[in-house]
């Protein structure tokens, strides 16, 4: 463990040390929460929860992510190999993100090999001290792969979208439609992703092991856990039972508990401006259109002006009103786009609890935490997804009637945004109904309460 990372775990030991004085309920929790910001919120959520409980808990977090999770009172391990900042600034992660192909193996490893070795050895140290770890679903069979060295320790896995093998939908994490109309191609799928997992990562993990002195391993999530943990273990899927259905097929171990969403932020004092437009355009119809930080990673400076003249004018054809967050699009020249006082365009970070109560509709990237909170306000939406399981969360949205077909970002233009932004506002009063209602149900699955408890039951255990 290097020196840096020993002082942030020997800060853990104080800090929250003399906060918590001696009780014996308390236990050491580690969570490795790799990923975007979106990825980092929810078990940041759990993380400040966990601690108000009286456990000691830390954040295993890439480093842009550090000062503001210490702001909060949750301490941290910094863990390398951040995947937006490689596929954004690296030549060989550049050329990955704007085509990505089966074919391109070898440059695929040369990216990600990488970044898998930083998320080992950060695991690794963060997961020294711990009771317990929480996996993410970004990282569980890196994490597994390790927390082989301290042969005491429980874990449990948090997913914010199904990662649990199942044969009545495909695996979000290959993107695409969320249903098949036959279940051995959905097992199929599930068996493809697993196979592709080892194919890339295998060897590299192996050599990781034989450096801590531990065997070589098959890259297979379920004999993993049995060999860890000599039973299953448990985990706890963060996504609604309204969007998809807890699959039948699961064991009595997998848990479908609903989102991890922050609580509504009544004491948020916005910018004079976006008061003044929502107060212009308080009896219309307002967009939020949000694409996080997944465009300037994929879309060049001329690809991000592009989308904006595309989603402003798509906007204008039907005559609406919008708020367009500028937020992940640093690179684009808004300069050059057409003053308009029909959209306002959003420089700044504004917590969604805030902003989406004042909102009639949404159009953004498909995350998981954005489309549950867009619906937690019962609003229509409209997914433009990039990748990952974005595709399959909008087609969710659109298999549940909450809003229109996804496009994918990369195909969208003019006339298919025109064509979509047409259909959210002509068939909104469906849509909203279908979302309201789905709003409604969701408020009580309590996500933070079924993962708080199922940790200290496994803690107790």
């Amino acid at each position: 463990m290097s020196i840096a990372t020993a002082t942030r775990m020997e800060s853990v030991d104080i800090d929250q040390e003399n906060v918590h004085g001696n009780s014996t309920s308390r236990k050491r929790i580690f969570i490795p929460a790799i990923g975007s910001l979106g990825d980092v919120k929810p078990f940041l959520i759990l993380a400040q929860e966990l601690k108000n409980r009286g456990h000691i808990v830390w954040l295993g977090v890439h480093k842009r992510f550090e000062e503001k999770v210490k702001a909060t009172g949750i301490d941290t391990v910094e863990i390398g190999g951040d995947m937006e900042i490689s596929l954004s600034t690296t030549p060989d992660g550049i050329e990955l993100q704007r085509s990505a192909s089966v074919f391109k193996l070898g440059l695929a490893k040369r990216v990600l090999l990488p970044i898998i070795e930083e998320w080992f050895n950060g695991i690794l140290a963060g997961v020294k001290d711990a009771d317990f770890i929480v996996f993410p679903c970004s990282c569980v069979l890196v994490g597994l792969s390790c927390i082989e060295k301290y042969p005491n320790i429980k874990a449990i896995g948090i997913y914010t979208f199904p990662c649990v093998r199942t044969a009545e939908f495909t695996p979000p994490a290959l993107g695409g439609q969320s249903e098949s109309m036959f279940s051995w191609m959905n097992s199929l799928k599930w068996k493809m992703l697993e196979y592709g997992a080892s194919s890339m990562y295998n060897d590299r993990i192996n050599q990781l092991r034989a450096s801590i002195d531990l065997a070589p391993i098959k890259l297979n999530y379920d004999q993993m856990i049995e060999s860890i943990f000599h039973k299953p273990m448990k985990t706890a899927t963060i996504y609604s039972k309204y969007l998809i259905p807890r699959p039948s097929d699961w064991s009595e171990n997998d848990h479908l508990v609903g989102p991890i969403l922050e609580e509504e932020n009544h004491d948020f004092q916005p910018s004079i401006d976006i008061q003044m437009f929502l107060d212009k355009w308080e009896n219309e119809k307002i967009i939020y259109v949000g694409l996080g930080s997944m465009m300037s990673i994929m879309f060049g400076r001329d690809d991000q002006l592009e989308f904006l003249k595309n989603i402003q004018q798509a906007i204008g054809n039907n005559n609406c009103k919008a708020i367009i967050s500028l937020v992940g699009l640093q690179q684009a020249n808004i300069d050059k786009l057409t003053s308009d006082e029909n959209i306002f365009f959003l420089k700044e970070i504004i917590p969604h609890c805030w902003l989406f109560p004042n909102m009639s509709a949404t159009i953004h990237h498909g995350g998981a935490g954005t489309t549950h909170t867009s619906l937690r306000y019962g609003l229509p939406t409209l997914v433009l997804p990039f990748g990952a399981d974005q595709p399959f969360n909008g087609d969710r949205i659109f298999v549940n009637k909450l809003g229109p077909r996804p496009i994918p970002i990369r195909k969208t233009n003019v006339k298919n945004l025109t064509n979509a932004i047409s259909d959210l506002m002509q068939n909104y009063s469906m849509y909203q109904a279908n979302a309201k209602t789905i709003g409604e149900s969701m408020r009580d699955e309590d996500g933070l309460g079924h993962c708080v408890r199922l940790i200290e039951a496994e803690l107790m255990a």
